[in-house]
């Protein structure tokens, strides 16, 4: 046997390359990761910790397949009105019981932890899958170990939603891991093409395991979130596309399909439903796995959470909605703030060569068959879930995640061959990759400073005097929060509900509240943020911002508090700092919202 040690480097240099990108999306995602201080100041975080505090582990399996007496079931636990995936939740209970972190201060940065490693887990499967799509593309032919696989799973790694979203406890990078992995047994299922009939047709075969590893893998896609179900067209295509490939080969495999296709779809089909049944009982009426029966308590909180978000909703969160452009506005965030300029360019640009790439490989066949099939289903996941959230009326950032690994293969392909075609040095190559670093980079400045609403209120409690009257608005935040090392202090609070419709009733209220404050606090862009891109609805609202926000009125502001991403991230000197305030409400309300605190002026 010969032994190559160029063969050996090699290997050597792609393990220490893509560990070194993991370390790097590990620094990312887990830097800060305690960002509010224990304050618990994101609303859905703070709702699921509440639900794993009263939640318990059943004694017994069958105990917790059964929804109506599982402990486990949150409908058990007083908590009517459940949309999430029960599947993250479990975990981290398990997880938190495990490391004793199960209180109501701990869990929820267990839930933190958890989020962060499933979304470095999504880091690494990127990798996988363009190891795949992509195994000879180098950026160079003289520094192999650059190649585009590396570089799709860096792109993916400093991409900024994923690193925020991996800073909060929900199920979004759950879902979003399970998602890629489902992509990635779709990859391996469609290399495992073979136009021969005779291989294994009546005894095991790899396409089963595959089809049955799908199953599991989007099973728990669903029990993360049950819109992974937006996946199912995908998968749906690449099985399609394996019958087509079969029945244009040369030896017309009519038998493979029968005796391998179908069997696989029937494996794939069962091993999803049998998993999102054990995954997510709370979605079933009973635990007999006879009766397949929905619950009909899930299904009116899915009802219920789709009127919330229609246009006819005016729910205070949906108000943001009103106001917003389809595809423009969830475009103009994704590429902005989602993932940076630079990097948001080139992945347009990247899907459009795509395309072109596609649509010439078809027409000319200058493309292999695998190559073809697996980055045309990345393209229509790409637009078919932009559209399709796109033209929603809830347009939130979050729901886009699911085609930011698919924009990084993208991204990485195309860049892959313009520096190969352009012969371009290491030197200027490296040079794009300090680029892409800035954003992620100056984000987490945010994370290296207390959040403004803990600095907002140390403020409060050196500078406003115990017996003041002060408000906040409802649906948001109120201060000041408890701090450690800040004796309490006690202030009258007023609450100021501002979605009403403007009518003499609501001002008549509001102005008698007014009259009795001294200190007005706004802790985020919530509501006025909403409220005055909607003056037809709002004109006195609108006004009475204005005249806030201009010291026209009866208050004048005496302090203002902001964390925007800054360059460099550490210090108190930054070279720049990025305003993102005209960003989407949840891309600052929850980790870097613009806090301003008004005084009534002295007449």
């Amino acid at each position: 046997m010969k032994f190559s040690l160029d063969k050996t480097n090699s290997r050597l240099n792609k393990i220490f390359s893509i560990f070194f990108v993991l370390l790097l999306a590990f620094f990312f995602r887990l830097y800060g990761f305690n960002w509010d201080s224990g304050q618990h100041l994101h609303p859905d975080e703070r709702f699921l910790t509440m639900v794993l505090t009263a939640i318990k582990i059943p004694n017994s399996f069958l105990t917790y397949l059964n929804p109506q007496i599982s402990p486990m079931n949150p409908y058990n636990n007083n908590f009517s009105f459940f949309v999430y995936g029960t599947f993250p939740i479990n975990l981290t209970k398990v997880v938190g019981v495990l490391s004793s972190n199960n209180d109501y201060g701990n869990i929820h940065l267990v839930g933190r932890i958890l989020s962060s490693l499933f979304d470095i887990g999504t880091v690494f499967l990127v990798y996988l899958v363009a190891m795949i799509i992509y195994p000879q593309k180098s950026l160079n032919t003289k520094y192999k170990i650059q190649n585009t696989a590396l570089l799709a799973a860096f792109l993916y790694s400093t991409m900024v939603l994923p690193i925020q979203l991996s800073h909060f406890f929900a199920v979004d990078t759950f879902l979003n891991f399970f998602i890629v992995l489902s992509f990635y047994f779709l990859v391996l299922l469609i290399s495992s093409f073979s136009p021969s009939p005779l291989r294994k047709l009546l005894t095991f075969n790899p396409e089963l395991a595959i089809s049955f590893a799908l199953g599991v893998s989007f099973g728990l896609a669903l029990a993360c979130k049950i819109s992974a179900a937006l996946f199912a067209p995908i998968i749906g295509l690449a099985f399609l596309a394996q019958v087509i490939f079969f029945l244009t080969s040369n030896q017309k495999c009519y038998r493979k399909i029968f005796f391998v296709f179908i069997p696989e779809w029937i494996v794939f089909c069962l091993t999803t439903l049998i998993v999102f049944r054990v995954s997510q009982p709370q979605a079933f009426s009973s635990g007999n796995f006879l009766n397949w029966q929905l619950n009909p308590q899930f299904i009116d909180n899915l009802k219920e959470l789709k009127n919330l978000s229609s246009p006819n909703s005016w729910f205070p969160p949906s108000v943001q909605w009103h106001s917003t452009k389809p595809i423009i506005f969830p475009l103009k965030n994704l590429v902005l703030w989602g993932m940076g300029l630079p990097l948001g360019i080139i992945s347009i640009v990247a899907i459009g060569y795509a395309v072109a790439t596609l649509l010439s490989g078809y027409f000319t066949k200058s493309l292999n068959t695998k190559y073809l099939i697996l980055n045309t289903l990345a393209v229509l996941w790409i637009l078919g879930l932009f559209i399709y959230q796109g033209v929603q009326f809830c347009k939130t950032m979050r729901y886009l995640l699911p085609i930011y690994p698919f924009l990084a293969l993208l991204a990485a392909n195309f860049m892959s061959d313009v520096f190969r075609k352009t012969k371009l040095s290491p030197i200027v190559q490296g040079f794009w990759f300090l680029i892409f670093l800035i954003y992620p980079f100056s984000f987490l400045s945010i994370y290296s400073r207390p959040v403004t609403r803990v600095t907002a209120s140390k403020w409060i409690y050196e500078n406003i005097p115990a017996g003041a009257t002060v408000t906040y608005e409802e649906w948001d935040d109120g201060l000041p929060l408890g701090i450690l090392g800040y004796p309490p202090r006690e202030y009258k609070v007023e609450s100021l509900f501002m979605y009403d419709f403007d009518t003499p009733e609501k001002w008549q209220k509001i102005n008698e509240k007014l009259a009795k404050v001294d200190y007005y606090f706004i802790t985020s862009n919530r509501a006025y943020g909403s409220i005055m891109k909607l003056p037809d609805k709002y004109p006195q609202t609108t006004a009475f911002y204005q005249s806030l926000f201009n010291g026209s009125g009866d208050f004048e502001k005496i302090a203002e508090f902001t964390s925007y991403p800054c360059f460099p991230p550490f210090g108190d000197k930054h070279w720049f700092c990025l305003n993102d305030d005209s960003a989407e409400e949840a891309f600052t309300v929850y980790d870097h919202p613009k806090v301003m605190i008004f005084r009534k002026n002295e007449r």
